[in-house]
């Protein structure tokens, strides 16, 4: 096991800092992605989600019951494989905290997390464009019903239909993963000054980021005490608190996202 801490001082270059816990966050979003393989749809959302991310492709573990973790690069995560904490010991300072069953895996996130480095998701991967996705996720699909329709036709619009609904339900939940990232942002660099929501001065870990059908389970630890953030794609009820802390962060970042949020 391979442990160090190291410190990010982004007092002169606030910007700077914004892009870091980004990409930072990012990453072990990433690394923590999985699902159970015996779930058909739990997997199809996982691959989509998967595809979208440059880079990123998954594989298979079997923890008594088989599951899919993500290969990022030519890393393959598991639960065990890394865990980081984040400490925000002051406005835009912050310590990061690496575990590691894989020895370069320090240096590797270092010069990820690193303005030299990117991590591209939310890439449109799929068989289907973006500019198609667009055109026609407002467009209501009708099979017509004259005779010189054949079967292979109707089973062709339907399948893209799908295809487009299921393209759309990834945007939106890469939509949401994001809003969740900048929300966390926002919090890491308010006064903690009368405000029991800032995160300056405490810890962060993303423990598990798990696709539950077409939804994704988060736990964070939040000093040690845990949140669990549960994302949909659906307009009404894009996010709900399964688990929160005495303090309500939880309901903090489900609010601060709500009211955010523009589709």
């Amino acid at each position: 096991m391979t442990i160090e801490e190291i410190r990010y001082d982004f007092t002169e270059y606030a910007e700077h800092f914004r892009n870091f816990f980004s990409k930072t966050l990012r990453l072990i979003i990433i690394s923590k992605l999985n699902c159970q393989e015996a779930n058909k749809t739990s997997v199809k959302y996982l691959n989509e989600i998967v595809n979208n991310i440059e880079g990123c492709k998954t594989h298979r573990v079997k923890y008594g019951k088989p599951m899919i973790f993500t290969k990022f690069l030519h890393y393959e995560f598991t639960y065990q494989t890394i865990k980081v904490t984040i400490k925000i010991t002051d406005r835009y300072i912050v310590d990061i905290l690496l575990e590691s069953i894989i020895p370069d895996f320090v240096r590797f996130f270092d010069e990820l997390s690193s303005d030299t480095k990117t991590i591209k998701w939310n890439t449109g991967g799929s068989t289907l464009s973006n500019n198609r996705l667009q055109e026609n996720t407002t467009v209501k699909h009708e099979i017509p019903t004259t005779g010189s329709t054949s079967k292979e036709q109707i089973e062709s619009e339907g399948g893209d239909k799908e295809e487009l609904i299921i393209q759309s339900e990834i945007k939106t939940i890469f939509y949401l993963l994001e809003s969740l990232i900048e929300t966390l942002y926002y919090l890491a660099t308010i006064s903690p000054n009368g405000n029991n929501d800032s995160l300056i001065g405490k810890t962060i870990v993303i423990k598990d980021v798990s696709v539950i059908r077409k939804n994704i389970n988060i736990e964070i630890l939040i000093d040690e005490k845990m949140v669990i953030i549960n994302l949909a794609p659906k307009k009404n009820n894009p996010i709900s608190v399964v688990l929160d802390t005495e303090d309500m962060i939880g309901n903090t970042i489900k609010q601060i996202i709500l009211q955010n949020k523009n589709f």
